[in-house]
């Protein structure tokens, strides 16, 4: 049977999940878009620049815990995407993002909108190839989703010519290889041996940022049984653990010094995952004490070791290894003392939260609200089915010791780039059953606003949060810890978005999202009732300190 390698390429997206492709088109990508005509099960969702299509495609890929596809306009289209690539290859996102190349029959004569695409994206995804025959589209589209999908995960690219999509080709269509199974580490037990010679007062669970939501009931069972604090990374991509959970002690800010401060405390840490210890400003300080000792579990082997030697490095699925390791932990330690250690951990968190809530409730009469006043008003009006998207500094302040997270439903734009909040909430929301929230400031809202359009077309229901201070206040904090001249003159260069202050009601009308500012807290939850009884997506405007 003859068919065009355009066809083929739909039967695999099909056979690999895919029920949206992410895009904005040009005349390089007519053959997919001519192939898209007759297939009914596959939602084409346009985003009007391409930065905004690679961040719907990332919010879609780690709500379904799935690889993205994506398919971008030649050399310039892959250009504008590359900003919001750099935060999914950091976010470990799985995708599979193409772009059109011109003819190859002309490529010799370097004709209008070619370009070599594989070079520009190379330094971006962990892998990227040109196909130059229709025979071999099968093949390489079979090998990108492994590739994406295989820990560490992240971003792939493919070139496609158009007049290889165009092929006739013959022979059936690559099948897909069988999955691995990575299963529990052989040294589980030898993990709950060691973690049983400890104080459980000295031990600390440490969280990566690459974690899976899957892994979480692991994490979850060694915390038990154990009576362990687990900590997080403030600048985590995704939750695996719920931070309704007694052992959740909260996160460590991204200062090696307070990082070390906290570990000087305690004998061990089991780190979990990778990229736990990250760090912005430089300090010229050691995270991890000296005769520490680091048990380290991770899925790939790039992650053992990378931060810091491990005594133990335990490869395997983590959810299956700490698993297992808590069931035979469970049998080494005494049930009664764990349970008393759990309710005492219960109520210590109990107590502090209480303390943060009240700090933070004393500050809402007063307008602007400041951020954590406005985060946690936000937070304790929304349902508890929300996912939240969040790129918001105004997060980060003593409301993040209390803010509510939960696995497969909190997601971080991890990489340092701004812009890729807002599109990836309207992925996320393609098929999340509940709304989603997305969190983002003043500034980091005019990287890619063209995704309100997105939402409204798709009917997305997003309840975009913007928290306007008309500055950069994250630049104007770094600037103030550092002693820069900036904060010292007290006139900060490039730093203010005030003149003209930005009418973001007029920017989301002229897109077809609703919109309203809300300043104060009743106000606010109004707001958020409105929202939440309307299909599709609503922007609410937060003025804060």
């Amino acid at each position: 049977m003859t068919r065009r390698a355009s066809d083929v390429l739909l039967e695999i997206l099909r056979d690999e999940g895919i029920s949206h492709v992410f895009g904005n088109p040009g005349s390089t990508e007519m053959p997919l878009m001519d192939a898209l005509v007759d297939a009914s099960d596959i939602t084409y969702v346009l985003g009007l620049q391409e930065a905004t299509a690679v961040g719907m495609a990332d919010g879609w890929a780690l709500t379904s815990g799935r690889t993205g596809f994506v398919n971008l306009h030649a050399m310039g289209g892959l250009g504008n995407a590359m900003g919001v690539l750099v935060a999914s290859k950091a976010s470990e996102t799985p995708l599979v993002v193409t772009a059109g190349q011109q003819d190859t029959r002309h490529l010799m004569t370097e004709p209008w909108l070619s370009g070599d695409l594989v070079a520009l994206a190379e330094p971006v995804t962990k892998w990227a190839k040109e196909v130059r025959r229709g025979e071999d589209l099968g093949a390489a589209l079979r090998r990108a989703f492994e590739i994406a999908r295989t820990p560490p995960c992240g971003p792939v690219f493919l070139s496609l010519p158009m007049d290889v999509l165009d092929q006739p080709i013959s022979g059936s269509t690559p099948a897909a290889s069988a999955a691995p199974r990575l299963g529990a580490s052989p040294d589980s037990d030898a993990l709950a041996d060691t973690l049983a010679g400890f104080d459980p007062e000295k031990v600390i669970i440490l969280l990566g940022d690459d974690l899976p939501a899957s892994a979480a009931p692991g994490i979850v069972a060694i915390a038990e049984a154990g009576g362990y604090a687990v900590w997080g990374t403030q600048l985590t991509s995704r939750s695996a653990f719920p931070s309704a959970h007694p052992c959740w002690a909260g996160v460590f800010k991204p200062d090696f010094a307070v990082m070390r401060e906290h570990l000087e405390t305690a004998q061990a840490l089991v780190l979990v995952g990778g990229r736990a210890f990250v760090a912005y400003p430089y300090r010229d300080v050691r995270p991890i004490p000296e005769g520490f000792k680091v048990l380290h579990v991770a899925d790939n082997a790039e992650a053992l070791g990378r931060e810091h030697p491990a005594d133990a490095a335990l490869l395997g699925n983590i959810g299956a290894t700490l698993q297992a390791a808590a069931i035979r932990l469970s049998g080494l330690v005494k049930g009664p003392e764990v349970a008393a250690r759990l309710a005492r951990r219960a109520a210590t968190k109990r107590d502090y939260e209480a303390a943060i809530r009240a700090q933070i409730m004393s500050d809402m009469t007063e307008l602007p609200l400041s951020p954590d006043a406005a985060v946690l008003t936000v937070s304790d009006a929304l349902p508890a089915n929300t996912l939240l998207a969040n790129d918001s500094a105004a997060t980060f302040g003593k409301v993040q010791d209390i803010l509510t997270t939960r696995p497969g439903r909190y997601f971080f734009a991890r990489g340092g780039v701004l812009g890729c909040n807002m599109p990836a909430a309207v992925g996320a929301a393609l098929l999340h059953d509940g709304p989603v929230a997305s969190f983002v400031g003043d500034g980091g809202a005019m990287y890619s606003p063209q995704a309100l359009w997105s939402a409204a077309r798709y009917r997305a229901n997003v309840l975009f949060f913007i928290f306007n201070n008309r500055r950069y206040g994250v630049l104007q904090n770094i600037a103030r810890q550092l002693g820069c001249t900036n904060a010292v003159a007290g006139r900060f260069v490039g730093m203010d978005v005030n003149d003209p202050p930005i009418d973001f009601q007029a920017l989301a009308a002229s897109m077809g999202v609703p919109a309203v500012r809300a300043d104060a807290p009743d106000a606010i939850r109004a707001a958020i009732v409105d929202a939440l009884g309307r299909s599709g997506p609503t922007l609410i405007e937060i003025a804060v300190k």
